[in-house]
């Protein structure tokens, strides 16, 4: 689970600069939505989200 402020969020976004789509995911994310919500919202499958989730921590890692 991502537990961040909303000034938080925008920065690790602008850091990371993350695309659109992986924006959503981890603002979704903060919002405690399921994985199944997340990839049904975004119409993609389980395993496609499950590859944005990892390329995402990923990401947030390494502006941390």
């Amino acid at each position: 689970m991502f537990e961040f402020t909303q000034q938080e969020f925008e920065e690790i976004c602008k850091k990371a600069m993350l695309n659109d789509e992986l924006t959503k995911i981890f603002e979704m994310k903060i919002k405690d939505y399921s994985n199944t919500k997340i990839a049904m919202e975004l119409h993609i499958s389980d395993r496609t989200l499950a590859r944005r989730i990892k390329e995402l921590k990923k990401k947030i890692m390494r502006v941390l």
